[in-house]
């Protein structure tokens, strides 16, 4: 390993733990200096990006070589595009901007029409009772229906809710309670994995295990000591 790669891996490891003060529940400079490194860094890969993108020999050139003329005004929005760094010419890379979110709105709309509408209606109307299936398949697919049923009902406010449709909204609003608890466990269950697998990558292979260690005792440590002194709030970034 180089001596760039590995003075890399050390501040990232640095860096990181610097991030990780967020936790601590009060606002620091330690975090702001993570989060604006984090910020700087993703907004410069994706300028080089943007650039080679746009006027990169691999896409734009080499295409009107070979006789595309569909890049000139890719060329043309990707160059409006970039007088954003420009205020008193900033209002030319609305056209770019204006053109690129008629495109994703056109393909968003395209898709989720299907995706989000009309397979998802499909897919709950099927069949209850398959015998090739068996006896779980028939619970599992009433106990959709029966939630779809229950949810639904909840919704309706055209009429009073009472007799019969507020035991269905009742059940309804449970099953959504339930519906809602899952999502959240799955969504702590992946961010702990993704920490997990984070703190895997710091403490493997043996020799990143010291500064690991070093590196979060030193951010404690500098924490405490801003803290105490009253100076970690007003050193953080507003």
């Amino acid at each position: 390993m180089d001596l760039l790669t590995y003075l890399s891996v050390v501040l990232a490891i640095f860096i990181a733990f610097c991030g990780f003060t967020t936790l601590y529940g009060k606002g620091n400079p330690l975090y702001s200096w993570a989060e604006f490194s984090y910020l700087a860094t993703a907004t410069a890969m994706s300028v080089m990006w943007s650039w080679t993108a746009t006027f990169g020999v691999r896409y734009a050139i080499q295409g009107l070589i070979r006789g595309e003329l569909i890049w000139v005004p890719a060329i043309i929005l990707g160059i409006l595009m970039w007088f954003r760094v420009y205020p008193k010419y900033s209002y030319l890379s609305r056209v770019s901007i204006a053109f690129t979110m008629g495109i994703a709105l056109g393909w968003g709309l395209r898709t989720s029409i299907f995706t989000s509408f009309i397979r998802q209606i499909s897919a709950t109307i099927v069949n209850l009772w398959v015998p090739e299936y068996g006896i779980m398949y028939f619970i599992a697919r009433t106990t959709i229906a029966v939630s779809i049923i229950t949810m639904m009902s909840f919704f309706i406010y055209t009429t009073e809710i009472k007799g019969p449709h507020l035991w269905s909204a009742t059940i309804g609003e449970y099953i959504m309670y339930t519906a809602f608890g899952a999502v959240f466990a799955q969504t702590f269950m992946g961010r702990l994995s993704l920490f997990v697998g984070h703190m895997q990558d710091y403490m493997f292979p043996v020799w990143k295990q010291p500064y690991t260690i070093g590196a979060a005792l030193l951010v404690f440590v500098i924490l405490l000591a801003l803290d105490k002194k009253g100076l970690a709030q007003k050193l953080a970034a507003a």
